[in-house]
């Protein structure tokens, strides 16, 4: 019962910080700001590494699920399932 409940805690505190970095992401493109996302790139199977690049929010594209983050040097689509990280 206990490991139930812990579950539980880890996938409400999962939906929180998912719901914090589509607020940072949605807030980044209304207002301009830069943000630091970082995301997930798969290699081999369950190898691979984490990608970290700092912008502005400036596309989201809600069909495929991914954002277009820019800044001064390079742009990037990222798919919103691969995000590990935001910081405002």
């Amino acid at each position: 019962m206990v490991a139930g409940i812990h579950n539980l805690d880890d996938k409400s505190r999962k939906e929180k910080d998912l719901d914090s970095f589509y607020y940072l992401l949605r807030d980044s493109g209304r207002e301009d700001y830069a943000v630091a996302v970082s995301w997930w790139v798969s290699l081999e199977g369950e190898k691979g590494n984490t990608c970290t690049m700092w912008g502005v929010v400036k596309w989201f594209d809600p069909k495929s699920r991914k954002i277009k983050l820019a800044n001064q040097t390079s742009s990037q689509w990222i798919d919103m399932e691969q995000i590990v990280d935001v910081h405002g």
